[in-house]
């Protein structure tokens, strides 16, 4: 009998941390290696997505921005800004794989692989991504940052900090605290926590540098960090 099989893409988002990209300068050697497991993966109908942070260089500019007095709404675009930037590092680098355009807006998205960084004031990159895995309906979302996984409490302040390997969205939201501010550097705020179980989105959080370990997490293997248990 003739015709086509369709083939069955897993779809995966990865909230990558502006830190691992270009902290304290342009990373790229991770760049490329990250590329290079996107483009490996999507030979092996994985489709993934990315949403880059802004990193120390939004922070710096967002900080100086609020001593000369801006507003947080307008520190908030100085950050978005620096996303772009990292974003368009990671986009160059796909070469003719990628579109070469950004989104500004997640509800425009129409493909299940682009490469984008903030679009609103008030919305993290973090909240991005969460509501992208919402809209192309995406199998996970992987927040990787340059800390292991979410920990009772903070590893920075407190050296006795126990990383949890599950979380439960109860103990999530009561971990996370704090308003949006410009600049934020929480694990995961409040508001894509709140999309994620909403929408009971499959989420894992894991240091983002270590790429082999991000690998095993989309394919479904043993890997280091906390799955979010919805």
């Amino acid at each position: 009998m003739g015709g086509l099989i369709a083939q069955i893409i897993m779809k995966v988002v990865v909230s990558l941390g502006g830190s691992i990209v270009a902290s304290p300068s342009i990373n790229r050697n991770f760049i490329l290696s990250y590329v290079d497991m996107v483009l490996r993966l999507k030979k092996e109908d994985i489709s993934i997505s990315t949403v880059v942070g802004g990193g120390k260089i939004a922070r710096d500019y967002i900080e100086a921005a609020r001593s000369f007095g801006a507003s947080e709404e307008f520190c908030d675009e100085i950050g978005i800004l620096a996303t772009r930037m990292n974003a368009s590092l990671i986009l160059s680098a796909l070469g003719e794989w990628a579109e070469k355009r950004i989104p500004v807006d997640v509800e425009k998205v129409e493909d299940d692989n682009v490469v984008m960084g903030g679009t609103l004031p008030g919305h993290t990159t973090d909240a991005v991504s969460a509501m992208l895995a919402s809209k192309i309906k995406a199998d996970l979302l992987i927040n990787a940052s340059n800390v292991d996984g979410i920990y009772d409490k903070d590893p920075r302040e407190f050296p006795e900090a126990i990383m949890l390997l599950r979380v439960g969205s109860k103990e999530l939201l009561g971990i996370i605290k704090g308003e949006h501010m410009a600049g934020i550097t929480t694990i995961l705020d409040i508001k894509a926590a709140k999309i994620i179980i909403r929408n009971r989105i499959r989420t894992f959080v894991l240091n983002g540098r270590d790429l082999e370990n991000m690998e095993r997490a989309i394919k479904g293997k043993s890997f280091n960090g906390t799955e979010v248990v919805l």
